[in-house]
């Protein structure tokens, strides 16, 4: 499962509040590469309703679900899935059970301070590796759940073999996501949200194309670090970190010419990042990792990432901003003014806002957006002044 935006089985580590240090106190997974979303995009193939109140759509596998009445409990094993259905429908009230990782993001991220609620949702409903626990989702008698559709049917099987209704998912394309918010929208009745929501996450895609710097010059080059803290991990060909860091205007030495030899999420050594020297470094949200870790490590030190103090943590808020999600217009943003540090630029509290009060109907305090930000774990870092909360 290495090509997912998978889980690591829990370990102690920093939070990201306590990270943040006194931030309160001073009142402040093999994933493709997307094409074009179109600026009004389609329902999604198959989606209906009808007056009676039944909802039928099909899933990502080509197979079609119908339910008597939009579903009101929902259960979601991939991860991004149950912050997703949150936005989707402005609220946790359909979701019965979700993936512990899909729950840790939520208590991290900002979703448990929007919705206490939510952390009281049932999480313990799969395994690390997805296997679903049965007997455990059966008892939350769900109208719906969401599983794997491409990872074999060891994950679909055992669920539907129990009489459940089951939509299978794939994941990592910018196509994929659009596909999820479609579906998530027509099994909750809410149409319109989903309309709205695939609308606003087009607009933001063109839009960003159509900003970003055109060089002849060398591009900065951008490594992702899925993992770090225990083991190197770096996002490769055909990943959605791939996408987006293309996306702004980047390279990933990972990728292509000089990169790895596979794709997806692949394992390396210091020696090979060094050879590689990145001008920028990500720390994805999968382990406990901050960019003081490598500032403080003479292993890293000659690095031109390291060496000009650009590397981040990723931000986190109603989902980790590192994988695809209904939050990668702000994760795209957010690059963007890294890599081009002197270029126009962009409202990104503005955004912020735009995008919480569409999928939340929540505007984040400074404190949360400096918790979202990493604004104290990130502030030794260059260029992080422009995201100075006050």
């Amino acid at each position: 499962m290495a090509c997912r935006d998978a889980p690591v089985p829990h370990t102690p580590a920093v939070s990201r509040r306590a990270a943040l240090g006194g931030a309160a106190a001073l009142g402040l997974a093999a994933l493709g590469a997307c094409s074009a979303a179109s600026s009004s995009p389609p329902a999604p193939a198959g989606a209906s309703s009808s007056a009676a109140g039944a909802v039928s759509v099909v899933d990502q596998r080509g197979r079609r679900l119908t339910l008597a009445q939009p579903a009101r409990r929902i259960v979601t094993v991939p991860m991004p899935a149950a912050s997703l259905v949150v936005a989707v429908d402005q609220g946790p009230s359909h979701l019965v059970g979700m993936h512990k990782a899909s729950w840790t993001a939520m208590r991290d991220g900002v979703l448990g301070e929007f919705f206490p609620e939510v952390l009281k949702v049932e999480h313990d409903i799969a395994t690390t590796d997805f296997v679903p626990n049965v007997e455990g989702v059966l008892a939350l008698h769900p109208d719906l759940v969401a599983q794997w559709g491409d990872q074999g049917a060891g994950l679909l099987a055992p669920l539907e073999n129990a009489g459940l209704t089951v939509a299978g998912l794939r994941y990592g394309r910018q196509e994929d996501l659009d596909a999820w918010v479609g579906l998530f929208a027509t099994v909750l009745g809410r149409e319109d949200r989903g309309q709205r929501i695939r609308s606003a996450i087009a607009a933001s895609l063109a839009a960003v194309r159509a900003e970003t710097p055109r060089t002849t010059g060398p591009r900065a080059k951008v490594l992702y670090f899925n993992r770090f803290a225990d083991g190197l991990k770096v996002a490769g060909t055909g990943t959605y970190n791939d996408f987006y860091i293309g996306l702004v205007g980047a390279t990933n030495p990972a990728s292509g010419p000089g990169g790895l030899a596979t794709g997806g999420m692949v394992g390396v050594d210091v020696e090979q990042v060094v050879a590689w020297d990145p001008d920028i470094i990500l720390l994805g949200n999968f382990d406990r990792a901050l960019p003081r870790d490598l500032y403080a490590s003479p292993a890293w030190s000659a690095m031109t990432a390291v060496r000009e103090g650009r590397v981040y943590k990723v931000p986190i808020g109603g989902y980790r901003w590192d994988p695809p999600s209904h939050e990668s217009p702000l994760m795209w943003r957010w690059l963007a003014m890294l890599v081009h540090p002197t270029g126009p630029r962009f409202d990104l509290f503005g955004e912020i806002q735009h995008y919480y009060r569409l999928y939340y109907d929540r505007t984040p305090t400074p404190t949360q957006l400096r918790a979202m930000l990493w604004a104290d774990a990130n502030s030794h870092s260059a260029h992080y002044e422009q995201f100075h909360v006050s």
